[in-house]
């Protein structure tokens, strides 16, 4: 099923549903008449027209007005559906139930993002609040195959996101009973609650380890956390989900024990297994029920039903049937890093104990204490090794880094969650009715600082970060199938027919090469990879841009170009890429007849036009401009998007964001390029460019 989401999401344009209909119709009658293997073949491809039938009315269901364009500050109202505090004393509110001034109602979006740096008093979920705000359309990937925000915003029913440029003035308290609405305000309330009494250095990681809001963690907390390897404990997952059963599970167990009339009557490990269930579902709905949450849940409320019904818990069926439910209500969520990264982890876990779990040398000897706390820390230090090399090859591919000191970390760090700040997280959140959390509430906050330090620590220790370039999308599609390949065979002599796919994983992401040259969507950033880094036009513009062309090239740094620089690259320089000089005006690269040149003013466009087999500028092209065989300006970029560009001598590859991504759903269709121009002209220029707001990304 997921290889025929895979299918849906990779194709270039909406498969009809005509064609899947009639193929699944024909697949089924064919699964009816078949026997032995050709049944078995039938089986699976019937699962991939499911999956790819399932993404279509997926993206049908969703389907709500997106903004087209950029606004002007406008009168809107709406009804919050969530608040996310940020850093400082911003937040950025989910609204629903919208009216916008200007706007008809079959075209206003069903959801806005917005982020709020003005006042919003007491505003809480389930309000109805005004205010006046400058709005953008969900922003398009910043480079070809980059992270698709669009994409992300069309499947979550967001139409547009933006700033607010006024106070928020609420106009209605919230009067309808809301179970989601109750939930935000209570998650909202909590959390700050928690930064109230903790501080602002570890307030806001243990509030996000009890309700899921982590945009108020400081951003050199996160990227000490995501360098030392223990990102995953920002995400409530499996770890957190699975603690905070295990600690219900024990204590209720105990307390029933103690209860003769209850527990000489009743199995008092059932019973123990229903109220850890019923916590482990209250800490899911107050955590945001996230991609990995959701399965953390599936998966603990299916090990508690083995457990009532005496079965074994921990097998790869399990892990294949939450895989199953999850993308069976969220088909988008095959894409997610979250999703990817989790299910790697856990399948590779599950699958290792599965192997090792007949290992006599793995068994404590439970009669001495000191070894079964060696024990204790083999385990995590196996599960550190195991789950590191699991999510290693979608780290690369989605975040352009591999950790080295992941282990060190996460022998501090993991025994800390397990023992001090889930189980006091827990006995905080008990207390808290009755007011009485605060000393609970201190020791996990203790925890929690113990684990940031550490981070920091380790985040400071040589090579403790690897920046390295974007994988292809075909590399990982065979790490995937060699992971598989490995811990789905039973015999040791198909397990080995994952080192071939290995190989080829591994020669696909070695010739991955970055591009030579990067042109923003505005065309107000350009890029040159360098041996010293990113080359950049500017560093005052773009800078989310600027960011993620760093990673994806595999740059440690951005740096301003010049000719010096430039020159001096030369004496370094790539084999098959020219030399590039610049000055004010723009930048030329190489000779004639495969001169490539960048114009960033009217002069240097008019010169170029004359000389250059490539044209790249930052302005409009207007007029007839005869040399050039290639002109990509600024009207090219606001249709097609970022453009990449690689230079092999006379050969030269162009990708554009456009292309990458296809005429999907999610996609928006500009108009032709002369049309844009008369409108260009008609306008005076004074808003076809405005970029889009940087903030929310």
């Amino acid at each position: 099923m997921g290889c025929g989401i895979g299918v849906y999401f990779a194709s270039p344009f909406e498969i009809p549903v005509i064609f899947t209909g009639l193929s699944f119709i024909l697949l089924l009658a064919l699964w009816i008449v078949g026997r032995g293997v050709f049944k078995i073949m039938m089986t699976a491809t019937l699962l991939m027209i499911s999956g790819l039938m399932l993404a279509q009315w997926r993206s049908a269901q969703v389907a709500a007005p997106v903004l087209n364009e950029s606004t002007r500050p406008i009168a809107l109202s709406g009804q919050i559906a969530r608040i996310e505090p940020q850093q400082g004393t911003s937040a950025r509110f989910t609204l629903n139930q919208l009216q916008m001034a200007g706007f008809d109602p079959h075209d206003t979006p069903q959801k806005i993002r917005v982020t709020v740096r003005t006042q919003f008093g007491e505003a809480k979920p389930g309000d109805r609040v005004s205010f006046r705000a400058i709005l953008n359309p969900p922003p398009e990937p910043v480079i070809p195959d980059g992270f698709d925000f669009a994409r992300d915003a069309y499947f979550k029913g967001i139409g547009a996101v933006g700033f607010a440029v006024s106070d928020v003035a609420i106009i209605g308290r919230a009067t309808e009973f809301s179970i989601l609405s109750k939930i935000e305000g209570l998650r909202y309330q909590l959390a700050d609650r928690v930064r109230q009494r903790l501080g602002p250095d570890a307030g806001p990681m243990a509030a996000a380890l009890l309700t899921g809001m982590r945009s108020p963690i400081a951003e050199k907390d996160v990227n000490a956390m995501r360098v030392a390897g223990l990102a995953h404990l920002l995400a409530i997952s499996g770890l957190h989900i699975g603690l905070v059963t295990m600690v219900a599970f024990f204590v209720l167990r105990a307390g029933i024990a103690l209860v003769p009339a209850i527990a000489l009557r009743l199995d008092g490990r059932k019973l123990a297994a229903i109220g850890a269930w019923m916590i482990a579902l209250g800490y899911f709905l107050l955590s945001g029920a996230t991609i990995p949450t959701q399965r953390a849940f599936l998966m603990t409320s299916v090990i508690l039903l083995a457990l009532l019904m005496g079965r074994q818990p921990f097998t790869l069926r399990l892990v294949a049937f939450s895989a199953f439910i999850t993308l069976l209500f969220s088909p988008e969520a095959l894409l997610s890093p979250s999703f990817q990264m989790s299910f790697a982890a856990v399948t590779a876990l599950v699958g290792a104990y599965e192997i090792l779990s007949g290992k006599s040398w793995l068994k404590p000897d439970k009669s001495r204490f000191g070894r079964r706390i060696a024990f204790y820390f083999l385990g995590v230090s196996l599960t550190t090794i195991i789950a590191e090399i699991a999510i290693a090859p979608f780290a690369a591919y989605h975040f352009n880094q591999f950790t080295s000191y992941g282990l060190l970390a996460n022998l501090v760090a993991v025994p800390l969650m397990a023992f001090v700040v889930m189980p006091a997280g827990l006995l905080a959140l008990i207390l808290m009715p009755l007011g009485l959390e605060g000393w609970a509430l201190d020791l996990m906050g203790l925890g929690v600082s113990i684990i940031l330090k550490t981070a920091h620590q380790v985040t400071g220790l040589p090579g403790a970060e690897w920046i390295i370039p974007a994988l292809p999308t075909m590399a990982l599609v065979f790490f995937v199938m060699a992971g598989l390949c490995f811990f789905l065979w039973q015999q040791m002599i198909l397990r080995l027919l994952s080192l071939p796919l290995l190989l080829v994983a591994a020669a696909l992401a070695a010739s991955q090469r970055p591009p030579d040259l990067l042109i923003s969507r505005d065309a107000d950033l350009f890029g040159a990879t360098t041996v010293d880094g990113l080359a950049v036009s500017t560093l005052s513009k773009a800078r989310y841009s600027r960011e993620q062309w760093t990673r994806v090239t595999g740059a440690e740094t951005a740096f301003l170009w010049n000719k010096a620089l430039m020159e001096r690259e030369a004496g370094k320089g790539r084999a098959g890429r020219p030399l590039a000089q610049c000055d004010a005006m723009g930048c030329t690269m190489g000779t004639a007849p495969n001169l490539i040149s960048i114009a960033f003013t009217p002069e240097a466009l008019r010169e170029d036009c004359h000389k250059a087999h490539i044209l790249l500028a930052a302005i409009p092209v207007w007029g007839a401009c005869p040399i050039p065989d290639i002109v990509i300006d600024r009207f090219d970029v606001w249709r097609d998007g970022a453009h990449a560009l690689w230079i092999d001598g006379g050969n030269i590859k162009i990708r554009s964001v456009r292309e990458a991504r296809g005429n999907r759903p999610w996609v928006r269709n500009r108009q032709h390029k002369e049309t844009e121009q008369n409108q260009q002209s008609d306008e005076d220029g004074s808003s076809a460019f405005e970029s889009p707001d940087e903030s929310f990304q």
